[in-house]
């Protein structure tokens, strides 16, 4: 390995190391800006559905007095003492199960249940923290009115403690009703399924004609999404909330260390979202767009720790049509997996991570071609060996030529030396002797970097798809190697080392050993020695934090090169002296 291998490929590790360091340096949180008005297109609005019969409504109020704008002075509902229904109702299904509080008519808790080659454990998505997960808020003369403050009743017979257990084939409806008085209330109606990870929420005002101030009511989720992983560092960092406009403007707002909400910004708009990680709860109006949306990311002042939670939300602003929202939201809560958001809505692998755009397509064709070895063969630890060698072989002929052009500059080096010495106060001269010595002797000093060319990006892609894609989450491969998305780590230091971490990983240091002995074989120029101990180690901090997976495709890489080297070497090249 010459010296402009050796340092290109500390420049990728410089970069695989400072990429986080570098998008939060070049990529602050856009500035809010006003946002095109146009519609999506035609073709993305769903059809109104009819309206809900007369039959359905109330019958508490058989009578409907006239209506005031002002609600109870503290802008809450009447506690019914005389209920006795649940304050909690579980939903289950093969999927997750869904714990719904009347207090609000919202999340209690949501697990995703182990149902996924990436999800061998349940995992909750509902933090702690109270916020609305979701919620609606509405506005009267007085100020707003938001659902999660409300106190619910839970319509129909129950028992104290309800649960619904939901095949694939079967749906329910779970309806919370919040009374203001005696002709006047909210209705909160969720409607879930069995067969996947959405679920409809509709919110239906009653007798609140002439009471609602502004003509649109914000649909909500703030809290943003529990952490799941045991490196709460990266849910940290990949926690972002988002909202997606007309004329394809993704608005996204990441995590701050101080309070700040984003203004609200009117336009059309698709779907709002916050994700974590590796989860996602996304909202999407059925029936017609949002007009605006709004991006918030709180502080929790009580929280002490490098890594504060997760306190994003987002807001969607629905047109009213009467005293109810036009369109119930369809959520998706979830997995970031690309297939299932595609399924939900295309627009939504917009919130997937790929890198940057000349990236992205080397990460979606390595993922691809990962997926489709494991769908061959059911460890992914065996797919990124396959994969490896698969690279080794494309490679191949590019490493021969590598090794060929080195030895063909190793061989005119004494004649280059000559030359510089020779013309060292003519520079114009000494290029093009130089070039006219490449010529005649057929050499290409750029030929012995052409493999590494092609290995950057591909090394870049692969960092991205371990790194941020859910399919590697706790993929196992064998031994001690357990989580391909995450270091290998065998045992943890009792102190830091700087840009090294406080845990040994086992397979940066096989990695660093064959990147020496790589280097020591292919080495041809004595001057370089320094390079032959200072690059094994420089790799060894580097890849320490870095994904098994990444780490493991280029321990692999490496010791396949050097089965390469010693099998088919290089012609031996005769240096004469100039």
């Amino acid at each position: 390995m010459d010296k402009r291998a050796i340092l290109a490929f500390i420049f990728v590790g410089l970069i695989l190391y400072f990429y986080d360091d570098y998008l939060r340096l070049v990529s602050p949180p856009p500035p809010p800006r006003p946002v095109d008005t146009t519609g999506i297109g035609a073709d993305t609005v769903t059809p109104r559905e009819p309206a809900r019969p007369a039959s359905e409504t109330p019958s508490f109020s058989a009578a409907q007095p006239a209506v005031s704008p002002h609600l109870t002075t503290d802008g809450m509902t009447t506690p019914d003492e005389s209920y006795q229904g649940p304050d909690l109702i579980v939903v289950e299904t093969d999927l997750a199960r869904y714990v719904l509080t009347r207090k609000g008519a919202r999340f209690h808790s949501v697990e995703l249940k182990a149902a996924r080659r990436y999800l061998p454990d349940p995992v909750e998505l509902v933090p702690r923290a109270g916020g609305a997960r979701p919620g609606f808020r509405f506005w009267t003369v007085d100020g707003p009115v938001e659902t999660g403050n409300l106190n619910f009743v839970v319509e129909g017979d129950w028992d104290a403690e309800p649960e619904l257990r939901l095949s694939r084939s079967q749906q329910a409806k779970i309806s919370f009703l919040a009374r203001f008085d005696s002709t006047r209330a909210l209705r909160i109606t969720y409607a879930f399924k069995g067969s996947d990870y959405t679920f409809q929420v509709e919110a239906e005002g009653i007798g609140m004609e002439g009471v609602w101030a502004r003509d649109y009511v914000e649909a909500l989720w703030t809290g943003g999404l529990a952490y799941t992983e045991k490196d709460t560092s990266q849910d940290h960092y990949y926690s972002t909330a988002y909202a997606y406009f007309a004329g394809n403007i993704l608005e996204e707002q990441g995590i701050e260390a101080k309070e700040q909400v984003q203004p609200s910004a009117s336009g059309k708009t698709r779907w709002g979202a916050v994700r974590s990680k590796y989860f996602i709860g996304a909202l999407l109006p059925e029936r017609v767009e949002a007009d605006g949306a709004w991006l918030e990311s709180r502080l929790d002042s009580t929280y002490i720790g490098p890594f504060p939670p997760n306190r994003l939300g987002v807001g969607l602003k629905l047109p009213l049509a009467g005293s109810s929202p036009a369109t119930p939201l369809r959520i998706y809560l979830g997995p970031l997996d690309d297939q299932l958001l595609k399924s939900v809505d295309p627009t939504l692998q917009k919130t997937l991570n790929w890198g940057w755009a000349i990236i992205a397509p080397f990460s979606k064709g390595i993922l691809w071609g990962l997926k489709a070895l494991h769908s061959m063969i059911p460890n992914y630890g065996v797919a990124v060996v396959i994969f490896s060698i698969l690279i080794k072989l494309i490679t191949w002929p590019l490493t021969a030529a590598q090794s060929r052009s080195m030895a063909g500059m190793q061989k005119i080096q004494p004649r280059m030396k000559a030359l510089q010495e020779k013309y060292k106060n003519d520079r114009e001269r000494l290029n093009r002797e130089v070039m006219k010595l490449y010529k005649e002797e057929k050499v290409n000093p750029a030929g012995g970097c052409l493999p590494l060319l092609l290995q950057m990006p591909l090394l870049y892609a692969l960092f991205m798809v371990f790194r941020s894609t859910i399919e590697f989450r706790q993929a196992f491969f064998m031994l001690w190697i357990d989580d391909l998305s995450m270091p290998d780590y065998i045992f943890d230091l009792p102190f830091k080392v700087p840009f090294y971490g406080e845990a040994v990983a086992l397979l940066p240091i096989l990695m660093a050993v064959s990147t020496y002995y790589q280097s020591k074989m292919t080495m041809t120029d004595p001057n370089q020695k320094m390079l032959l101990y200072m690059m094994p180690v420089m790799m060894l901090v580097f890849f320490n934090s870095l994904p098994s997976g990444l780490t493991l495709y280029y321990t692999l890489f490496n010791v396949l090169s050097l089965l390469q080297y010693k099998f088919f070497p290089p012609h031996k090249v005769e240096v004469k002296p100039a």
